[in-house]
């Protein structure tokens, strides 16, 4: 069975889960769906982060670059 087959996608996660998953604080969660980079929806008073707006924000960050390990000198004592 496929990662995909049986898993069921959340529609929205709550701000506190929204940071867990993405390794995000829920400061930066809520600056993020002030900025219109998350979409959110309110139930009562809770704030729901469209789970979609997520992984849409997440593929469109680039790619991180490493630069290559450079050679260390070591000290002569």
């Amino acid at each position: 069975m496929s990662k995909s087959e049986g898993a069921i996608e959340p529609l929205g996660l709550s701000i506190k889960k929204t940071a867990e998953v993405t390794g995000e604080s829920e400061w930066a969660v809520k600056n993020k769906l002030r900025h219109g980079i998350y979409r959110g929806r309110k139930s009562g008073r809770r704030t729901i982060v469209i789970y979609e707006s997520v992984k849409t924000a997440w593929e469109s960050l680039p790619a991180a670059k490493f630069a290559a390990p450079r050679e260390r000198r070591r000290r002569v004592a």
